[in-house]
């Protein structure tokens, strides 16, 4: 039995059973990867060693973040990367990167935002029960030292919510739901989503009633994946054009030989 879920298991989970099963309860783990979530962690990686330094008191130029960026990249490059859409080459997204770390510098320099945290996880209850914990990873936490923090996530594709899928995602109010779990005298928590290839913000809050909706919805999909389990029923695969990411073709029903895009 899983002990622990996570945002991305649950939505893995609706997407497509098969990969769950594959990926959370088989425990098959992939170097395969799709080069916009390779670059998307390098760029992470780059705005988490800025915002170090920033928290250190240090403020970098932009070079010494690019440079961080070109050594990650470096650094992790491998030959399991797989690019659906040929037309765009490696030195496509290697340059989208750059751009979207330029512009995401330019617009929030001098880094005055009261970072107190980058990569922060957090390990918390639904429902304060201990049956129902969650996992989670958040990319920079803001605290001005009254009690209102912001949530803030980097986003480095193209697909930008809208305001009102913004204010709908589940995501970072579960990350909401950690922090008033495990931090105390919290007045107001702000949910902000960096849409990096745009070089723009959406902000959203939530109310009671929407948390409350929230971990509802979370626990019976928790209760309805364990009676999956429990009952060894089959995690029967969900074919859509998700599939050209996907790199379980070699264990999934629905498909023959290994991912064409590697």
């Amino acid at each position: 039995m899983i002990d622990r879920f996570s945002y991305s298991s649950l939505e893995t989970y609706k997407k497509c059973p098969a990969q769950f099963k594959f990926r959370y309860i088989d425990k098959i783990y992939k170097q395969d990867e799709g080069i916009e979530a390779f670059m998307g962690k390098r760029v992470h990686e780059a705005l988490e060693y800025l915002y170090g330094e920033v928290m250190a008191h240090r403020l970098p130029f932009l070079d010494g973040v690019m440079e961080k960026y070109h050594e990650v990249w470096e650094k992790n490059w491998h030959d399991r990367i797989s690019i659906v859409r040929k037309e765009n080459k490696p030195k496509y997204y290697y340059e989208l990167g750059e751009r979207c770390i330029a512009a995401y510098y330019r617009t929030h320099s001098p880094f005055d935002q009261p970072a107190i945290g980058t990569e922060v996880e957090f390990i918390f209850s639904i429902d304060n029960s201990g049956n129902y914990m969650m996992k989670g990873i958040l990319d920079r936490l803001d605290h001005d030292g009254n009690g209102n923090y912001e949530i803030h996530d980097y986003k480095s594709g193209k697909r930008m919510l809208s305001q009102n899928a913004a204010d709908k995602d589940g995501q970072l109010a579960l990350y909401q739901i950690a922090l008033q779990n495990l931090y105390e005298n919290v007045n107001s928590i702000k949910l902000v989503w960096h849409y990096l290839q745009h070089n723009q913000k959406i902000y959203s809050q939530r109310s009671e009633q929407q948390l409350n909706e929230l971990k509802n919805n979370t626990i019976n999909l928790i209760d309805k994946i364990r009676t999956h389990i429990k009952n060894d029923s089959a995690f029967y695969p969900k074919t859509t054009i998700l599939c050209n990411w996907c790199y379980y073709w070699e264990e999934c029903s629905a498909k023959e030989g290994t991912n064409p895009y590697i």
